[in-house]
């Protein structure tokens, strides 16, 4: 029997903000617990972090992910997996997720500018430089 292969390129740009935009993401090893808690999670769905940036009140995602797996089951794990690992982490400063998320289709021709975007959030947001066609409308 011959074997069926896909190939696809599902990119999604996703921002999560924190629980009433409270500020919880202070420090590098706090933007550094969040990454590998979401890219692990990631994988274990077969999907990708490609890129990751944060602000002290939301993170900024590239995820790329099979078809197999719903939009709402990525983005609702990597929510659910990295404040459950946080609060266990850091009981003193209970962590929550707002409801919602801004998620949008990436086109490829437009990857590695968003990757560069979502990658320098820190500066661009200290330098006031933020781009209104990859910022969610609040």
């Amino acid at each position: 029997m011959r074997r069926q292969h896909s190939y696809h390129r599902l990119f999604y740009h996703l921002v999560f903000n924190t629980k009433e935009k409270e500020s919880f993401i202070n420090t590098q090893a706090d933007e550094d617990f969040l990454y590998s808690m979401m890219k692990k999670k990631a994988h274990d769905l077969s999907a990708y972090l490609l890129e990751f940036g944060s602000w002290y009140d939301h993170v900024h995602l590239l995820v790329r992910s099979p078809p197999s797996v719903l939009l709402s089951d990525v983005y609702g794990q990597l929510k659910g997996y990295s404040s459950w690992h946080w609060n266990r982490r850091r009981p003193d400063r209970p962590f929550k997720w707002a409801d919602g998320v801004f998620a949008a289709t990436v086109d490829t021709c437009d990857n590695e500018d968003l990757r560069k975007y979502i990658r320098y959030q820190r500066s661009r947001h200290q330098m006031n430089s933020l781009e209104p066609k990859w910022e969610p409308d609040d």
